[in-house]
């Protein structure tokens, strides 16, 4: 019994020891060499309401980002738990699409599988690809001020 209780007492130290070791830098922690970065993004001058903002590299050590757009306002992620962009030059891609709503069938209609569906955008398709939407930023150090005010219908 004594044998028992003191493996017993053993196995609660490694536990308690494991629990404090995983508790510490349970944080989010930012990829080296990322800073902050947010801003605005406007549709002929009011806030986009959803959407996401796209980072793509342009050479050098930066890494692709992306910032979810809630009431004209976003923050970049370098990944998903990681906050913020690497240092660099980037080509900028903005999305804001419609919610997809599947076409309605007839019962016993099975659903054609050539078919293609496009979701609807809430602004310009030129904003959506890089090579079309003509925003580029050079992020040197951390900024709040990363502004992209989209034009059209």
């Amino acid at each position: 019994m004594h044998a028992t209780v003191r493996g017993l007492a053993g196995l609660f130290v490694v536990a308690w020891v494991l629990a404090s070791v995983g508790g510490c830098g349970s944080g989010v922690q930012p990829i080296a060499g990322s800073v902050g970065a947010s801003g605005t993004v406007t549709l002929n001058g009011q806030p986009l309401e959803q959407g996401m903002v796209r980072f793509a590299p342009q050479g050098g050590k930066a890494q692709p980002a992306t910032g979810q757009i809630k009431g004209g306002k976003f923050t970049m992620l370098t990944t998903a738990s990681s906050p913020g962009v690497v240092i660099g030059k980037y080509k900028v891609s903005i999305l804001s699409n419609k919610p997809f709503t599947p076409p309605t069938l007839a019962p016993g209609t099975p659903p054609d599988p050539n078919a293609k569906f496009e979701p609807e955008s809430f602004i310009p398709k030129k904003y959506n690809d890089i090579k079309t939407s003509d925003f580029e930023v050079d992020v040197t150090g951390a900024t709040t001020a990363l502004t992209f005010a989209l034009q059209g219908e």
